[in-house]
């Protein structure tokens, strides 16, 4: 797993203070079956193949990721998709897909290497911070 530095419009990790903003989809049993069952194979509302489970991930693993590569989660809220109206809203509910924001640390005394913080759950998170294609092509990596 790699933590990228994007550089959408400043904020850069590399600097204290620096901000990341991340969504993604929590790894909980009600995930998988309206993000995978439902929402790809029943109602295709997205294409079969999409979603991949093993890279849904909690946000107390993504929170540990962070910590552990210098960065401390500011806040963490939950995201719900209506799919007949076509908006997001905010909720406390952080069960299927959630927003994260972290800040950069000042000072990292002992960093960890994000595949032994990961523990295996995930090879890399899905940060859809910019519409850059260089940036999603090194996502892919």
């Amino acid at each position: 797993m790699k933590i990228l530095d994007v550089g959408c419009g400043g904020g850069l990790l590399t600097e204290p203070s620096g901000s990341l903003f991340i969504t993604t989809i929590n790894k909980t049993q009600l995930s998988y079956a309206l993000g995978i069952v439902f929402s790809e194979q029943i109602a295709a509302i997205v294409p079969k193949g999409t979603h991949t489970w093993e890279k849904f991930v909690s946000p107390e693993t993504l929170e540990s990721i962070l910590e552990s590569n210098g960065l401390s989660v500011q806040t963490v809220v939950g995201m719900l998709y209506n799919p007949f109206s076509g908006y997001w809203h905010w909720s406390e509910n952080t069960s299927l897909n959630y927003a994260a924001h972290a800040v950069k640390s000042g000072v990292q005394e002992h960093p960890m290497s994000a595949e032994f913080a990961f523990k295996g759950e995930a090879e890399e998170l899905q940060a859809n911070a910019c519409t850059n294609p260089a940036v999603h092509e090194e996502l892919k990596k």
